[in-house]
């Protein structure tokens, strides 16, 4: 008697578990990293590289330049430049600066300098996730597997589409306060860029504001680091 109650716990167990065809963050990560280009070509996302991305800025009706100076997992540079004028973010670690048209420097402090973090972190490719899985938990959300990322009070949550296993979303949250604010950033058209995926196409949001829309235009690999 007891046998049959173990037994039908059992297969109420498996009946009352989600369907998840990997059972360990590690797996999915493993797959993810072969659809992005394999680990040794994802490597070039590890060292410096650079793009320039086309920018329309919705939310203020303007139009420019996105231009990313990446080197992962500590230092980020964008310049946003439009006709009139330029912004420029540095982020180094935890330090961050910003510079307003090439000449105007405020050190960002806050709910700014949580944004560019997790601006850095939305840039991590599934090898960087990897290395970071101690801090990562795997669930299912709205048919998508998801990535979570904590980092400090940071949490980054990774949309991993079931059939490409690419990255379709990233939505970052950082506490103001007593409120909670978050990023979203969609990321479509994925296309070889030296034999790595990446998207050519992002559209930003800041809660339910559409705030950019931006197509890239180039990327240079193994760029010397800026200082």
């Amino acid at each position: 008697m007891k046998h049959k109650l173990n037994l039908l716990l059992f297969y109420l167990i498996i009946l009352l578990t989600p369907l998840n065809i990997y059972a360990n963050t590690n797996e999915l990560l493993d797959q993810m990293i072969s659809s992005y280009g394999g680990a040794k070509t994802l490597e070039k996302l590890n060292r410096p590289y650079k793009q320039i991305w086309q920018l329309n800025a919705v939310s203020r009706h303007a139009q420019g330049n996105d231009t990313r100076h990446i080197e992962l997992p500590e230092k980020l540079e964008v310049e946003l430049t439009y006709p009139n004028n330029s912004e420029t973010r540095i982020l180094v670690g935890d330090q961050g600066l910003k510079i307003y048209d090439k000449t105007r420097k405020e050190e960002a402090k806050g709910p700014a300098l949580d944004a560019m973090r997790l601006q850095r972190m939305r840039l991590y490719s599934p090898l960087m996730l990897k290395n970071k899985i101690a801090n990562i938990k795997l669930s299912e959300k709205n048919n998508y597997y998801c990535l979570t990322l904590t980092e400090g009070d940071l949490i980054a949550e990774y949309f991993v589409n079931k059939q490409t296993h690419m990255i379709d979303i990233v939505i970052g949250t950082l506490q103001m306060g007593e409120m909670k604010m978050q990023f979203k950033t969609e990321y479509h058209d994925y296309k070889m860029e030296d034999g790595v995926m990446l998207p050519h196409r992002e559209i930003k949001y800041a809660g339910n504001v559409n705030t950019a829309v931006l197509t890239l235009q180039e990327t240079s690999f193994n760029t010397a680091s800026k200082e």
